[in-house]
């Protein structure tokens, strides 16, 4: 029975299948299970004399439901240590919906929360049969789960799902159901490079639109945009959709095609803007008189701008097609807690505005106190080196824990561990779920 058990733990741990093609006495391989239960009785003598035939045919331990039961024993286990783990911390909800080769409808469900350390922790917790995909059956497979293992709804912060099922609209009206019980589980879906993306372009335009139309040096600083332009576009090429793909690819056979900007991009010296523009292959004549500074400025920038700006726009219409005006002003405050270089992001007015997005975490007494907090912790991490050239918010909570200032700023911890729930990139996510699709079919 031991032996079963420790072989059983062993190809769950490396996840691994129990069961081979051909599992008669006489196949030369009968599977992982009884290869490397027959393995130890080799190696055994102790294990040899009960195992297999030496055992009575009702106690050998090896069918098929025997299996399956010790299998369930160690899923509850494994599955109660994690909400013991998980105490009454504030978590977010991962779902992916769909079904295996038997044609069965699954929910898998993943759990993301902060631990006892300052790490974020994503733990799946079951999958979930259901009859139908309509929002109603999932809310109620997902109100049995939580029953099950004791989970409240009030402590949820955040909801994120497989990019079909939102697109879809059966989980969008999942996503309203769950609201209707707490308006804090916030939902924020988007890929990683998507949003990195969208977030690069929003500064590059944000940099055209101030040089665009003005003197000399600031047109300047369009110049040291192009690096990143030219980035920005190979990415688009790849990855954008099919229009984007072709803007971008035309946008940088232009860029390529202008020698005086490539030899911008390659330390050329910069001929003097004042000077009169030569036109090639004309009368010089019945050329127009205009200087370099007019043409660079308005014939070939014109162009260049005209078809990036609108690529940019198709880059910010998918960050607005991600994020909604809640999602977008939540983040914006959520930045204000980056400790990256010396916490120059902080911001505690927009710390405080953060709170109201959380009512069921910040009561108005909290609220005073936290002003209090905010001072007096910026001051502190501002001069310790404990947190000097630290990065991200998720070290700094880790950081927090480790001096014991969680402890000593406990609702400005609070505001640390909130966003980092949040599932914003789900790129972790979909490999876990593409995975358990392997394991379910």
């Amino acid at each position: 029975m031991i032996t079963t058990i420790d072989c059983i733990r062993f190809l769950l741990k490396q996840g691994l299948a129990f069961h081979g093609h051909d599992e008669s006495k006489d196949s030369s391989n009968r599977g992982n299970f009884l290869e490397l239960l027959r393995f130890l009785t080799d190696h055994n003598e102790d294990i040899n004399v009960v195992t297999f035939d030496n055992a009575p045919g009702n106690l050998q331990m090896t069918s098929n439901e025997i299996k399956k039961e010790i299998v369930s024993c160690v899923a509850i286990e494994t599955t109660n240590i994690i909400i013991n783990e998980m105490g009454d911390v504030l978590f977010s909800l991962l779902i992916n919906e769909s079904h295996d080769i038997s044609v069965k409808e699954q929910m898998v469900v993943v759990l993301r929360y902060v631990d006892k350390n300052g790490y974020v922790v994503e733990r799946f917790i079951g999958i979930e049969h259901i009859t139908s995909t309509t929002s109603i059956s999932l809310k109620e497979a997902l109100d049995r789960l939580f029953s099950k293992h004791g989970l409240s709804m009030s402590r949820l912060r955040g909801q994120g799902y497989d990019g079909a099922s939102n697109m879809q609209g059966e989980f969008n009206g999942l996503k309203a159901l769950i609201l209707e019980d707490n308006k804090c589980p916030y939902f924020i879906h988007c890929f990683a490079h998507q949003l990195q993306l969208a977030l690069i372009s929003i500064t590059l335009k944000r940099s055209a639109d101030t040089c665009w139309g003005s003197h000399y040096d600031t047109l300047l600083s369009i110049i040291t945009m192009f690096p990143f332009i030219v980035d920005v576009l190979e990415i688009i090429s790849n990855e954008g959709n099919s229009e984007q793909r072709f803007q971008a690819v035309m946008l940088l056979k232009c860029i390529q095609s202008f020698d005086f900007v490539f030899s911008l991009l390659h330390d050329i010296d910069v001929p003097n803007m004042d000077d009169l523009f030569r036109t090639q292959g004309r009368s010089q004549w019945k050329a127009q008189k205009v200087t370099n500074l007019h043409n660079f400025r308005v014939e070939l920038f014109y162009a260049i701008f005209e078809l990036f700006y609108a690529i940019l726009d198709m880059q910010l219409q998918e960050l607005s097609n991600c994020f909604n005006e809640t999602n977008t002003e939540l983040l914006l405050c959520v930045a204000c807690l980056c400790p990256n270089d010396s916490f120059a992001a902080f911001d505690k007015q927009k710390l405080l505005r953060l709170t109201e997005f959380y009512p069921n975490d910040f009561f108005p007494v909290d609220l005073v106190a936290l002003e209090t907090q905010l001072d007096v912790y910026i001051m502190d991490v501002s001069f310790d080196n404990n947190f000097s050239g630290i990065k991200g918010i998720g070290e700094l909570a880790r950081k927090l824990v480790e001096t014991k200032k969680d402890q000593l700023y406990s609702l400005v911890y609070l505001l640390v561990t909130l966003p980092l729930i949040l599932p914003v990139a789900t790129a972790t996510v979909e490999r876990a779920f593409s995975a358990m699709n392997f394991v379910k079919n």
